[in-house]
């Protein structure tokens, strides 16, 4: 994991994190790590004195360290990476913060962790955990093997938030997946004709993504013709292409571990004047959410200057998901675009806006793209990718 180094230890409400790698005889942390020890160990709001980090996307994000199967314990100035035999090596070649001790556990990864925490017990008097990634079994665990004077502290999306402000290194990172995306697209459009099924076209996508430089799909594609295009989230099935069939595709690329994803809707032949007409709303009612984005907009204000519109041209009922989602690590994160979700927007932020109209047995049209919240408004990352409907006419 990359990250700038500071000459200073950072400050946070009068608590101390030291940064980033060695550097004029302190242990340092890697930015992504200090900005969470700030925020959250730092916070002496949250009372919180080490934190343990058992959801995977975060453990990665926090370490640089692309295994599973383990946890980060976080303390004030230093972290400790506690994983198994098949991972120690990848470890020791992947995480280059010096501030993060790596462990081999042989007894289990609460065991161990019960076992450091217990011998800094005069520091660590509260400690924070992901309570949406702890069993109650292995709360319970917890609760049993720690120093009776040890208090756990349940936690949710701490790390999740700080994970949705991008870092520019981010916003690369999903640029590359993007193009790696948007690439593969085009050779489909080529590649694509009457008589392949759905799921041969899946395949030939996502070989093109890895052909490109994927690790894998950001998700398992969605290639749906015709009528199960009305199904907002359908599996790939044998139904074939026809000379005269509309098809869905929502695809994305994983790659550096950040993710991308865009829906398209391709056409073979005279388009019927209905499916023309829904095009063309669920078009501008996303044009109308996107050109509400800018810093500090409330999110509820985006879905609703969609999802109004729609219901203007009598299609409400046939649109009954979010407006979109956050990604980047993860292919669904923060935020959250909802109908009733009342928080802000910020710079730095990075999601998709999707509207859809499903007509069950009929068809389905939706269009999505990714947009990255700037300074002053808005950069759909994802602009490069056609989606006027001329555009979307095979033949």
């Amino acid at each position: 994991m990359d990250g700038k180094l500071t000459k200073t230890t950072q400050r946070h409400q009068g608590r101390i994190c030291k940064i980033d790698r060695r550097l004029h005889g302190f242990v340092a942390m890697n930015n992504y790590l200090a900005n969470f020890c700030n925020s959250v160990i730092g916070n002496s709001k949250l009372n919180i004195d080490a934190f343990l980090v058992s959801n995977q996307t975060n453990m990665q994000y926090l370490s640089g360290f692309t295994g599973h199967d383990t946890f980060l314990l976080v303390l004030a100035n230093k972290s400790f990476l506690i994983t198994d035999f098949r991972y120690i090596q990848q470890a020791h070649e992947e995480i280059k913060d010096k501030s993060i001790k790596i462990i081999r556990h042989k007894n289990g990864l609460f065991n161990k962790v019960c076992k450091i925490v217990n011998t800094y017990k005069k520091k660590i008097r509260h400690l924070g955990f992901e309570s949406p990634s702890i069993t109650v079994s292995s709360f319970k665990e917890l609760k049993k093997n720690l120093n009776k004077h040890i208090k756990l502290i349940p936690t949710q999306d701490k790390i999740e938030k700080i994970r949705a402000i991008k870092t520019p290194e981010e916003i690369d990172k999903i640029k590359q997946a993007i193009k790696c995306a948007s690439d593969a697209f085009t050779k489909i459009r080529k590649y694509i004709k009457p008589g392949l099924s759905e799921r041969v076209i899946a395949n030939e996508l996502d070989y093109q993504m890895r052909k490109k430089g994927a690790i894998n799909s950001s998700f398992p594609s969605i290639v749906a013709i015709d009528e199960r295009a009305a199904l907002p989230h359908a599996p790939v099935s044998s139904k074939i292409l026809s000379p005269q069939s509309a098809v869905l595709i929502d695809w994305g690329a994983r790659v550096s571990e950040y993710n991308s994803d865009t829906t398209r809707v391709l056409f073979f032949g005279k388009i019927p004047e209905k499916t023309r007409t829904i095009y063309q709303i669920v078009l501008e009612a996303q044009e109308r959410a996107i050109n509400k984005v800018k810093p500090g907009e409330v999110i509820k204000n985006i879905d609703f200057s969609a999802r109004n519109f729609i219901k203007q041209k009598g299609y409400a009922k046939f649109f009954g998901h979010g407006l979109g989602h956050g990604i980047g690590r993860m292919g669904h994160e923060l935020p959250r675009l909802r109908q009733k979700n009342k928080e802000v927007i910020k710079h730095g932020m990075v999601f998709t806006i999707e509207p859809g109209i499903y007509l069950p047995g009929k068809i389905g049209i939706r269009l999505e793209d990714m947009v990255l919240v700037t300074e002053n408004g808005y950069d759909v990352l994802t602009k490069s990718i056609p989606k006027e409907l001329y555009q979307m006419v095979i033949y």
